[in-house]
Order: C-alpha cells, then sequence, then structure tokens
C-alpha cells in the first residue's frame, strides 16, 4: 500500500508577495496542532515536499518533527508554487518503490484538485490547515491512477 498526505498551508497574513506571505500566529499554533494529531495517528512520512511559498515552507517547517523527519528532510519545489496538479502526479510516479508514505505542503486550488482525482465523490475544498490522508492499494507508484484509493482520515483544524 502506499499512502499520500495532502496538507493545505496554514493561515497566513499579506505580503509585498504572494510568495513571501508567512503564517499568523493563530497559523504557527495551528500547524502544531495538526503537527500533534498526525503523531497521535502514527504518521511516519518517508518522503516529504512542500511549495518554496514561505508560508509552506513554515507549515512544513512545523510539521516534519511530528511525522519523524528534520527540516533538512523536506525537499522544496517552486513546481509546487500553484503551477496545477501535474508535479504532484511526476513526483509520485518518480518516488522509489521502497517509499511507502510521501507528504505535501501545498496550496489551492493545488491541493484539493489532487485529492479530487484521486477521490472523484470528493467535492469539498481543503481550507487551511488541513490534511487528507489518501491509502492507495498497490505497491507501485506507477499504478496509483488505477488501483483502489480511500480517504484514511481527514482533519481540518481550527
Amino acid at each position: 500500500m502506499k499512502t499520500i498526505y495532502l496538507v493545505r498551508h496554514a493561515k497566513t497574513g499579506d505580503a509585498p508577495t504572494d510568495m513571501d506571505r508567512i503564517l499568523t500566529v493563530t497559523g504557527i499554533e495551528r500547524s502544531h496542532k495538526l503537527g500533534q494529531y498526525l503523531k497521535l495517528m502514527s504518521t511516519k512520512v518517508d518522503v516529504f515536499h512542500a511549495s518554496m511559498a514561505q508560508r509552506a515552507i513554515q507549515t512544513a517547517d512545523i510539521l516534519a518533527p511530528y511525522v519523524k523527519r528534520k527540516e533538512k528532510d523536506i525537499v522544496y519545489s517552486k513546481d509546487l508554487y500553484l503551477a496545477g496538479e501535474d508535479p504532484y502526479f511526476k513526483i509520485l510516479v518518480a518516488l522509489n518503490q521502497k517509499v511507502k508514505t510521501v507528504m505535501f505542503v501545498g496550496h489551492n486550488p493545488d491541493v484539493t484538485n489532487v485529492v479530487r482525482f484521486f477521490i472523484p465523490d470528493f467535492y469539498g475544498y481543503l481550507r487551511t490547515s488541513e490534511c487528507y490522508c489518501i491509502d492507495i492499494y498497490t505497491d507501485s507508484w506507477q499504478e496509483i491512477f488505477t488501483a483502489k484509493k480511500e480517504i484514511r482520515f481527514s482533519k481540518l483544524i481550527r
């Protein structure tokens, strides 16, 4: 089985550019609460990817120790900054087969659209500090598009 965690960055404030928006105090608190929930769910992430926008970097950095990763383990990519779903899919199919779990911290509409792709009857929209955990019943990342999938859990922190 393969597992994908999709997280929308936490609550932000304003900044001169969209890439520079940082988390508010509330966003930081909610990131820690989400991390505590993930730890409670015994979440261990093999590979961790995040957008290079400051709000995604901050969210990922806060979550990392809760999912047994270090900040230096996070792969930051400008391709995950509002570039659509394709960069997510390219990363997934390129993963080593030994990798069982991957976490993404990104932005809407991309993270929502990835959830919708894997779970076609999902009609929601990820809010800040929300996480979806999707289990895919295959041993191959190349087969994730056709294998059986289901939501293990979703968590919205408020």
